[in-house]
């Protein structure tokens, strides 16, 4: 006999679990989208994560007078407003930047910020497309997605600063070294000459590593040594033509008395390497002990007579003079300018009296720095000159902590570096939990799958 079911009794024997044939089909093409088109996902991602951000911060907020906000902001507006070049101690990259975009579309902030967005948004692609090409599809595609998250990198594109552009410029470049080291080529010498020399008008905090860069395209790249000098000078040539801008620049801006280096590298070494130094940047010349150091090195007079490179230069040789009374005590203040610049609890000046950003700092940086340490360390067994530009980029910015200082702020500008090396650390764990555990296995096959 037959009996026909209930309507309750067959929705009772439909699984709830399973979705709806709709929900699976919109899966799928999220999945297959994800697939084959990764620099789309991330890049969309990412700017609407930065665009919410600066929404929900304030677009159209002046810049802040507790940073370099302001002074960027000023200087960018005199320059379009009044055609004058103020002398400041600022790379002149940045201040262009703000300039052009002034010129174009007038003093709004909002459309700074929204640019900056879009910047940090291709940086995230340009992260995606180094992890790839370093290692492999998952672990660019997994620091495409960390790096579209992380809170420092988008918290700077709200600010009126000159992270956000630099770090671009830093990846760009990045992704230009890994073709040279690849197929050696004149054209890709001269390029990344050239967006490093742009980098460097931007911010100089891996002064050290354009000098890197041509070492390793000398002595590392393949072909003959008269084929590697042909790189080695185009990449160098380049370079130079646009450091060219620096010197110039100052000139302008003052009439003459031209510099190669931005007026800040003396001062910056002598407040934090003096007789009150803890780590972190503290100018000593207005306290007992700092006059007491001038004094002693006959500078009091000259100081206060000097103009702004004279003083620059007499900041330079005291602080140089420091370190080398004090070897001992440089070098537990190197310790000290390690742990503000990598540490998980730096200095807290560094963040400027708040502790939500230390606590954001604890919870996104601690995260990511001990699988980007086993990520380096993991890199011994790949061919180390596809991974040298990457340990050259991390060595700059060692060298130049240590003669001068670091911050959280200034490690942002290498975080996609080291998210890159987190990330194939991440991997490597998965696939040893892998073979661990059937089930998790399956699951991370599956995930890593869908991610190709």
């Amino acid at each position: 006999m037959h009996i026909e079911q209930s309507s309750g009794d067959r929705l009772a024997s439909t699984p709830s679990s399973e979705p709806m044939p709709a929900q699976a089909g919109l899966l799928a093409w999220v999945f297959a989208f994800w697939r084959d088109h990764p620099g789309v996902v991330i890049f969309a991602a990412s700017l609407a994560v930065r665009v919410v951000f600066i929404l929900a911060y304030g677009a159209g907020a002046p810049p802040v007078k507790w940073g370099d906000d302001y002074t960027y902001d000023a200087i960018a507006t005199r320059l379009v407003t009044k055609h004058e070049l103020e002398y400041h101690w600022y790379p002149l990259g940045y201040t262009l930047f703000l300039a052009l975009i002034y010129g174009v579309f007038g003093r709004h902030w909002f459309v700074v910020r929204l640019l900056q967005g879009a910047l940090g948004a291709a940086t995230c692609v340009l992260t995606y497309r180094l992890g790839t090409k370093v290692f492999d599809d998952r672990v660019g595609r997994l620091a495409g997605l960390l790096l579209v998250f992380y809170p420092g990198h988008v918290y700077f594109s709200w600010r009126i600063m000159a992270e956000t552009l630099f770090i671009f410029l830093l990846m760009w470049a990045l992704n230009i070294a890994i073709r040279l080291a690849r197929r050696p080529a004149l054209r890709e010498a001269v390029a990344l000459g050239l967006i490093v020399g742009v980098a460097q008008l931007v911010k100089s905090n891996l002064y050290v590593f354009p000098a890197l860069l041509v070492a390793w395209s000398a002595l590392a790249l393949r072909g003959s040594i008269r084929r590697r000098l042909a790189l080695a000078c185009g990449l160098a040539g380049s370079f130079l033509l646009v450091s060219l801008i620096t010197p110039v620049g100052n000139f302008l801006s003052i009439g003459g008395g031209a510099s190669v280096l931005p007026g800040v590298a003396g001062r910056t070494l002598w407040t934090a390497n003096n007789p009150l130094a803890d780590g972190y940047s503290l100018g000593a010349e207005s306290e007992p002990a700092g006059k007491a150091f001038i004094e002693a090195h006959g500078l009091t007079a000259r100081l206060a007579q000097a103009d702004e490179f004279e003083k620059d230069r007499l900041f330079l040789d005291l602080g140089l003079a420091w370190i080398r009374e004090n070897p001992g005590r440089f070098l537990v203040l190197c310790l000290k300018k390690l742990n503000n610049a990598f540490g998980l609890f730096p200095h807290a000046a560094t963040f400027e009296g708040s502790r939500t950003t230390q606590a954001v700092h604890l919870f996104s940086y601690g995260l990511i720095a001990p699988f980007a340490l086993v990520g380096m360390i993991a890199t011994r067994r790949r061919h180390w000159l596809i991974c040298a530009p990457l340990f050259l980029v991390l060595l700059s910015y060692v060298s130049m902590v240590l003669l001068f200082y670091g911050t959280p702020r200034f490690t942002v500008i290498v975080m996609p570096v080291l998210i890159v090396f987190a990330s194939s650390a991440l991997w490597t764990c998965a696939d040893h939990f892998a073979r661990t555990d059937p089930a998790l296995g399956k699951l991370i096959r599956r995930l890593g799958k869908e991610g190709r």
